[in-house]
């Protein structure tokens, strides 16, 4: 019994400690790097397409405000995970971390707050 208690408090300790937010922001960069240039007024683009743990991302938008980033599940669009960003007008990097998500196809939503599709685009996690 003693042994199942323990490993019960291992496996809560480990869940505790993973990352609540998936996505955050690359503070402190002064220019964007060619693989992530965006030309069009909105639009979403990753590093990679094929990604293991983490994968760094430009959002262009047209306005200042919050936006949601949604992760879909490639095979059914099931949501998976949805974050609100405060974001400004124009480029912003930011840092999406995929270690917790299978191995699988997913797309990845920007929507305004109102859940209007603004941009999708589709990663692979190896």
């Amino acid at each position: 019994m003693r042994k199942i208690l323990t490993y019960i408090v291992i496996v809560l300790l480990v869940i505790s400690c993973q990352r609540d937010e998936i996505i955050e922001p690359i503070n402190g960069y002064n220019e964007i790097p060619e693989s992530l240039i965006i030309e069009d007024v909105v639009g979403v683009r990753l590093e990679s397409s094929i990604v293991t743990d983490e994968v760094r991302m430009n959002v262009k938008l047209p306005y200042s405000g919050q936006y949601r980033i949604k992760i879909r599940h490639g095979l059914d669009a099931k949501l998976l995970s949805q974050e609100k960003i405060n974001a400004n007008e124009g480029d912003n990097l930011l840092k999406v971390y995929v270690n917790t998500l299978n191995k699988s196809g997913y797309i990845l939503d920007l929507t305004d707050i109102d859940h209007k599709l603004l941009s999708r685009i589709s990663f692979e996690v190896k």
